[in-house]
């Protein structure tokens, strides 16, 4: 037994058969392949390149992407979290249309640069993905609002990060000791989660109290002296952006 289906004909590596969610996809532009044990990029897909929006091939055993990934015009959101990749193919970079790129969890270890022509990109996850540096050249993301890196490697804040319009920034879980006063340059930010990382009142300058849009800056969990904290300059300027966004929200 081959795993093929004789009604449906096409089968991907675990015998699972493809031509029900493609054609189905051929109607919605969203493919959802999730937990389907592939090891291969399934061919099929390429069937889909005019008309998929979405497509969802997160828990897989996927260890590269075929280069045709960058015909594949049309994708504005692509699920890859917690797949085996190491690297992504530079036609990647192709995916002009692209806004949403999740790749959570796969061993990439170095920062993937082929993603830096995906312009219009706005929500972008590589938590879990064992990167210790991220480049300034982030900063051709321009579109990019929502970014999470949290549970990496990272020592440092890059200042072409700082000039991003992001809105949100998730770096739980790292090895960062100074926030960079280079977030004054951003008006957009409003929250800025740093939990679990190694932040002592000193790596915290005052003008990112008093002088950035900031209203949730989340630091559990790192060597802090809470009162001295309070007590800095500019705390009770934060401290009124964080409870009126809390009343905005109750």
């Amino acid at each position: 037994s081959s795993g093929i289906n004789a009604e449906y004909g096409r089968t991907d590596m675990g015998g699972n058969t493809l031509s029900v969610p493609i054609d189905h996809a051929k109607k919605t532009g969203v493919l959802s392949l999730q937990a389907k044990k592939l090891e291969k990029f399934p061919d099929d897909i390429f069937e889909l390149r005019r008309n998929l929006r979405t497509l969802d091939l997160s828990h897989n055993k996927l260890d590269e992407l075929p280069d045709d990934i960058g015909c594949l015009q049309m994708l504005r959101t692509l699920k890859l979290e917690d797949n085996k990749l190491g690297v992504l193919p530079k036609p990647i970079g192709n995916l002009g249309k692209l806004e949403a790129l999740h790749l959570s969890g796969n061993p990439l270890m170095d920062w993937p640069t082929q993603i830096h022509r995906c312009t219009n990109l706005k929500h972008l996850d590589l938590s879990r993905c064992r990167i210790s540096e991220v480049p300034d050249s982030i900063n051709c993301l321009k579109k990019l609002d929502y970014l999470c890196l949290s549970n990496n490697r990272i020592h440092t804040i890059p200042e072409g990060l700082c000039e991003l319009k992001l809105v949100e920034i998730d770096l739980n879980q790292n090895e960062i000791a100074v926030i960079p006063s280079a977030f004054t340059k951003n008006t957009s930010l409003r929250v800025l989660r740093l939990d679990y990382n190694s932040i002592t009142c000193a790596g915290i300058p005052n003008e990112i109290l008093a002088d950035t849009t900031i209203s949730t800056l989340s630091l559990e969990g790192n060597p802090l002296d809470v009162r001295k904290f309070h007590e800095m300059d500019g705390y009770d300027k934060y401290n009124e952006r964080y409870a009126a966004t809390k009343r905005k929200c109750d």
